[in-house]
């Protein structure tokens, strides 16, 4: 198990993903207006306008920690009093995903490549 990914919200997504290549080296795995990608040395960092799970806008930070299973994770986590916002399901990326809410608002995806 490990956190693979971090996904953070923009505002502008094209200029945060160019300043973060150009600044730190970071390369680019998708550059769209809308979704960002770039692999920050194994860590995956994605930046989004807007949050790309199905609750109300977020401010901040998703961790996508990814699991071999989702549906045993996601209970420990629920066991744990975190609180299933969504799934488990499949997503339009490919990936196994439940979204939970934790203190402080903190939303983590328990994910596995599909």
């Amino acid at each position: 198990m490990a956190v693979r990914a971090i996904d953070l919200q923009v505002d502008d997504v094209s200029a945060a993903t160019e300043l973060l290549s150009e600044a730190y080296g970071w390369s680019v795995l998708t550059d769209d207006p809308n979704f960002g990608e770039l692999d920050a040395g194994g860590l995956r960092i994605m930046l989004s306008r807007d949050a790309m799970v199905p609750w109300a806008p977020l401010g901040g930070v998703i961790v996508h920690h990814y699991v071999d299973d989702v549906p045993a994770a996601t209970a420990r986590a629920t066991a744990a009093g975190a609180e299933l916002l969504a799934g488990p399901l499949t997503t339009d990326w490919g990936t196994e995903s439940a979204y939970l809410k934790g203190p402080g608002n903190l939303i983590v995806d328990v994910c596995c490549d599909a």
